[in-house]
């Protein structure tokens, strides 16, 4: 109330008009008129808000909504209530234009859950990231769940469900959904086409999928209204260090503010309201539903496996198999043949190579696990090369087997000792190749000529296919019975040709 209004009310006061005629004359309630003439009106008392309220003009100018505020001046040193900080912010701000009028319905315990996405951008590591904010809430209790990725994928929105089914511990028989895509795939004659794998994870989970008309968000509003309380409440004006930095504090913001506070719809703590609403949620199911996706990877010669440009490290002995890869919205798995998880990776904030931690360097002379059969031979035969294997994977990579084949052909024909005298050479000059240890044995043993292998056959094939032919008979029939008769005796004929021939004189 101005001065202005108090000193119109000691006038009429004292003119002779009652509480009532001057409450109606006023249009104010008769208490506050009363309450008016019980204080001096040259010397109005001073509110509690009046040395913060530049501090509020800062916040409400960035957008910051009335809890906040309170909570935040409180911290320096505001005792008064939220009803004055509300009076002072309706001066602050233009009057907003009346909205349509919605019938609000409640549901039973248990019966339905809302859940949506909304794109936010932050500061996360000092870059501003675009993020994606999946919230659900139980409708009965407005118990919250809130998580933040990088994307509204099918595989990322199913594995926002079950982190969300885990946090309220159940789900409801119904959770209801706008028309995104990932859900539903169309409509037909106004009723939704789901998404199949969609439709095998909530039958998978026993809840029944309700998708609201095209355009009429305020079916799920009791989705809709927290994600304007989250950007207000939580996410505006803060910086994070880290997507886990953004996940951590956004837990912490859940379980201290959003899920303990008094909801201003239900008039009860959101806490004590979940805790009457959840023996009423259908339980989880034993089997968990693979929501994540399943890809197969080479472990490169260097030990690591690339997913979706970011390199991850997966154990040495892993070097050169495929194996299967296990990418959630938040880790990477790479599992063994027997399906355990070798090695679990958090997905870095930018694609990056991760760093290895495959513990110390191996000892001189250590085995390296996982030792392919060629190397395992090399090895055997020549143990102080071990460094020259190692040079040999790192520069030939996949080409080391046919150097390695190559040095057993070399052995074969030098001999042990000789070949392991070129070893040690090109050790000694850091030339990692089979062709720098045949150099260095041809010209120590000029006098050695390898034996050239066998070439095989090449040429037409039904001339090939001629040497097969046999004629059938056995031996018997092979007998000088059956040899052609030879010539009668008579003059022989010269030794240049033959019986059969003729004379070529003649």
């Amino acid at each position: 109330m101005t001065p202005q209004e108090r000193e119109e009310i000691q006038r009429l006061s004292q003119s002779g008009l009652g509480l009532r005629a001057i409450a109606r004359k006023l249009g104010r309630n008769p208490k506050t008129i009363r309450r008016a003439l019980a204080r001096p009106s040259q010397a109005p008392q001073t509110s509690k808000l009046e040395r913060f309220k530049e501090i509020v003009r800062t916040k409400h100018v960035s957008g910051l909504a009335a809890p906040r505020i309170l909570r935040e001046i409180r911290e320096a040193g505001y005792a008064g209530s939220l009803t004055i900080l509300k009076d002072f912010l309706r001066t602050l701000g233009p009057k907003r234009e009346p909205k349509k009028v919605y019938r609000r319905f409640e549901t039973k315990p248990g019966e339905e859950a809302q859940c949506d996405w909304s794109p936010y951008r932050v500061k996360i590591a000092g870059r501003e990231t675009l993020i994606h904010c999946f919230s659900m809430v139980l409708c009965a209790s407005r118990k919250m769940f809130m998580a933040f990725f990088r994307n509204e994928r099918l595989p990322t929105l199913l594995f926002a469900h079950v982190e969300a089914f885990a946090s309220f511990g159940g789900l409801t028989s119904r959770i209801v959904y706008d028309n995104q895509t990932a859900v539903t795939v169309g409509r037909l004659r106004g009723k939704p086409i789901w998404n199949p794998t969609f439709l095998q994870f909530a039958q998978h989970y026993g809840f029944r999928p309700f998708a609201h008309k095209v355009r009429h968000k305020e079916r799920s509003g009791k989705v809709e209204r927290p994600f304007f309380y989250i950007e207000t409440d939580f996410l505006k004006g803060l910086e994070f260090e880290s997507w886990e930095d953004l996940e951590r504090r956004g837990r912490h913001w859940l379980e201290t503010v959003a899920n303990v506070r008094r909801h201003s719809t239900t008039g009860r703590l959101i806490h004590e309201a979940y805790e009457e609403e959840k023996p009423f949620l259908i339980a989880l199911p034993t089997l968990p539903f693979h929501a994540e996706r399943r890809e197969m990877r080479k472990v490169l010669s260097d030990g690591y496996i690339s997913v979706d440009g970011s390199f991850y490290p997966a154990p040495a002995r892993l070097v050169g198999q495929h194996v299967a890869v296990r990418i959630t919205p938040v880790h990477v798995e790479i599992l063994d043949a027997s399906g355990q998880i070798a090695a679990r990776h958090r997905i870095p904030d930018v694609p990056m190579r991760l760093p290895a931690d495959w513990g110390p360097p191996p000892a001189p002379g250590e085995a390296k696990l996982a030792r392919t059969a060629l190397e395992t031979r090399f090895l055997a035969v020549f143990p102080q090369a071990a460094d020259f294997l190692e040079g040999l994977l790192l520069r030939m990579k996949g080409l080391a087997s046919v150097h390695l084949r190559q040095i057993e052909r070399l052995h074969h024909v030098y001999g042990r000792a000789n070949v392991e005298r070129a070893l040690e050479r090109a050790i000694r000059y850091r030339n990692w190749s089979a062709a720098a240890i045949s150099r260095i044995l041809e010209k120590a043993h000029p006098d050695v000529i390898p034996e050239m292998p066998a070439t095989p056959l090449r040429g037409d094939p039904a001339i090939l296919g001629a040497l097969d032919d046999i004629e059938s008979g056995t031996l018997s029939d092979y007998t000088l019975d059956s040899m052609p008769p030879t010539a009668p005796p008579g003059p022989q004929k010269p030794s240049g040709g033959t019986l059969d021939e003729p004379d070529p004189k003649k």
